[in-house]
């Protein structure tokens, strides 16, 4: 009795686990589903910027953005505050480390304190280090308090070169570990669709020298937002993934589960029907 009484507490803990883990399932699933389609909207409006950005430094005239590849950089790593999410966090955190180990001269920040955590047990001590946006709604909330701040924190770090490692969205459940040069901007990667970006040529009323700037920062602001958007859907994706399969290992286990409460239950029925038909025949010798 007491064996079936432990074996009924423990389906319905499981049972109980299981309907959280649902929760979570859900939950993930609509977090992607919200990021990925902010994802596909913000993308014309950065096509926008490269391009006011292309144009600006083309009508500046400035001569080159490049600098020394050796020059002293700043790494932000973009990881996640809340865990069950799989390997997420360490596969970015596995790409920060080849990065920063092919940089030595490489100061680190971190968006996520799951990432400071995990750079910490590799010996690295993040210059700044912040809580990680959980949703859409506190990524719009925090994008330009974050933005100034990794901005400051890397001008004060007297670098040249500013990276991003973050997990890249690809699809529901696929990303893949990145590290890409925001600052200063390639040339290059200021290419955009010229149909989604300008269909002609910008007329600049105001000086190349004093739009760069502000171009400068917009286009900080919106590669930041981006790259927040992208490890937002990444991590929930991610979550999403470890969930179902949390979810049917949870499904097997209360099949055997049920297999041992039904396979104890039937002996002790047994039992108690051997207990019976032992005492009625024993009764029966008595007579």
């Amino acid at each position: 009795m007491a064996e079936l009484r432990e074996l009924q507490r423990y389906i319905e803990n499981t049972k109980a686990l299981g309907e959280i883990v649902q929760a979570m399932r859900n939950l993930a699933g609509v977090y992607v589903r919200r990021a990925e389609s902010t994802i596909q909207a913000t993308r014309p409006y950065r096509d926008i910027v490269n391009s006011a950005l292309a144009a600006a430094l083309d009508a500046a005239d400035w001569p080159v953005l490049e600098t020394d590849d050796d020059a002293p950089s700043v790494l932000v790593v973009f990881a996640s505050d809340q865990g069950l999410c799989g390997t997420y966090n360490e596969r970015v955190i596995d790409c920060a480390g080849d990065f920063i180990d092919s940089k030595p001269l490489t100061e680190v920040m971190v968006i996520g304190r799951r990432g400071e955590g995990l750079l910490q047990q590799r010996g690295i001590e993040p210059i700044v280090a912040a809580d990680a946006p959980t949703s859409l709604e506190g990524i719009r909330s925090r994008v330009a308090d974050l933005s100034e701040r990794l901005f400051q924190a890397f001008s004060a770090a007297g670098a040249e070169h500013l990276f991003f490692a973050y997990n890249e969205y690809e699809s529901m459940g696929r990303f893949q570990p990145t590290v890409r040069r925001v600052l200063p901007p390639a040339r290059d990667d200021l290419t955009a669709d010229p149909a989604v970006a300008f269909p002609s040529e910008p007329i600049l009323t105001a000086s190349p020298d004093r739009l760069l700037g502000r171009f400068m920062e917009e286009y900080f602001f919106i590669n930041l937002y981006g790259t927040l958007l992208e490890s937002h859907g990444s991590e929930n994706g991610a979550r999403l993934l470890a969930m179902t399969a949390a979810a049917a290992n949870i499904d097997k286990r209360l099949v055997d589960l049920t297999k041992k409460y039904q396979n104890a239950r039937q002996e002790m029925v047994t039992s108690e029907l051997l207990d019976v038909v032992g005492g009625a025949e024993a009764l029966q010798t008595q007579e």
